[in-house]
């Protein structure tokens, strides 16, 4: 009995989607943060392979800047969960609202997936409305 409960306590993420959404917007508290730096402690698999498609090769490929800020350079980034939507117990959807300094802001759409490692991202929709795993997957075809 004690190791059935054991068993199931380690099957459950330890976080929920707000938690895992905030843990991962935390890191831009840090300097020279880059969420790309180990994107499968973030990302699903299906998108962490994509990234790494597109920047093998030694050819800049789609992805030219931080996806979690749609952004290139900025000065401090913030972000505020607007909504979280979980349509099953293994699918979110969120929007953050994030902020780049004083006078820059997004409004993103997460898509989230719950894998053995916890929650992940699995797609992004920025500010130019693309999925952000359907450009990746359609750039890294034509290479």
């Amino acid at each position: 009995m004690i190791l059935f409960a054991l068993l199931m306590a380690a099957s459950q993420p330890a976080e929920d989607p707000a938690a895992f959404i905030r843990r991962a917007y935390s890191g831009y508290a840090h300097s020279g943060y880059s969420p790309l730096l180990h994107p499968e402690k973030l990302f699903s698999p299906t998108l962490t392979q994509a990234i790494r498609t597109d920047s093998s090769g030694g050819e800049v490929g789609y992805l030219d800047g931080d996806p979690l800020c749609d952004c290139q350079d900025y000065d401090r980034v913030t972000a505020r969960i607007v909504s979280i939507q979980r349509p099953t117990s293994r699918s979110a959807s969120a929007m953050v609202h994030v902020a780049l300094g004083p006078k820059e802001v997004r409004d993103l759409k997460l898509s989230l997936v719950l894998t053995r490692s916890g929650w992940r991202i699995a797609d992004i929709v920025g500010t130019d409305g693309h999925s952000l795993l359907k450009e990746l997957q359609r750039s890294n075809a034509k290479r």
